[in-house]
């Protein structure tokens, strides 16, 4: 409970995140191929409520070029989800979660933007990566943020390709028999916390600059990463 309270402030806080940060924790205590259907139909019911408020404001030129990328690569991920072996899955999980935790410590110079032509190998690989780990989020807003100077723009397109990624990842998820009635049960279980954890995002202390918050994140995915891949590598 106290794992997803902290995923979905964060959540909040930076639009995306739930699943790298409450992934890794809870694939200890539960199957990894449960724990991904879990956290779509929690991120679902979060982020489809923001991108409905926020829809008047979406790009969707950018929209619509990452979205068919993002439909194939998450049925990619799903197929690959529900036929990897669990401990094979979770040690990939781990070192994913890892991998993108130190890439967050890392102090990186800027970048080129990305050419509007590889929006398709974005969406697609933030598909995958929703598929199989459950979070593709930092794949779309890495392109967003580079072809959208309007923060107002990024956060709304970002939001409704959340609501819409996690919907198809539950309809495929579903399509796989990954989502069953003991999955929906336990996700309801966690409501009140992601609840919680939302409300906290809300009134987070101010003086915490956003620096000092990504930089939290990241401590936090790589702790969170290394005690999975030791786990089941024990």
């Amino acid at each position: 409970m106290v794992v997803v309270v902290g995923a979905y402030a964060v959540f909040s806080l930076v639009g995306f995140g739930s699943a790298l940060m409450a992934s890794g924790p809870l694939a200890l205590v539960m199957p990894v191929g449960k724990v991904i259907p879990m956290l779509a139909l929690l991120d679902f019911a979060g982020s489809s409520v923001r991108g409905w408020h926020a829809r008047k404001n979406v790009a969707w030129g950018e929209f619509s070029q990452l979205f068919p990328g993002m439909l194939l690569g998450q049925l990619a991920g799903v197929l690959v989800l529900s036929h990897m072996p669990t401990t094979l899955m979770a040690v990939a999980l781990g070192l994913f979660v890892v991998l993108q935790g130190m890439k967050g410590l890392i102090k990186r110079t800027a970048q080129p933007s990305a050419m509007p032509q590889l929006a398709f190998a974005y969406g697609l690989l933030g598909g995958v990566l929703g598929g199989l780990f459950g979070s593709g989020g930092f794949v779309y807003a890495s392109y967003l943020e580079r072809h959208l100077e309007n923060r107002v723009a990024f956060r709304a397109t970002q939001a409704v390709l959340i609501a819409l990624s996690t919907a198809w990842r539950l309809v495929l998820c579903t399509w796989v028999g990954l989502l069953n009635v003991q999955v929906a049960l336990t996700a309801m279980a966690f409501v009140p916390a992601m609840g919680v954890g939302i409300a906290i995002g809300h009134h987070i202390d101010l003086k915490m600059s956003r620096e000092q918050l990504f930089l939290l994140l990241n401590c936090l995915l790589v702790a969170s990463g290394l005690s999975l891949v030791v786990r089941y590598l024990g």
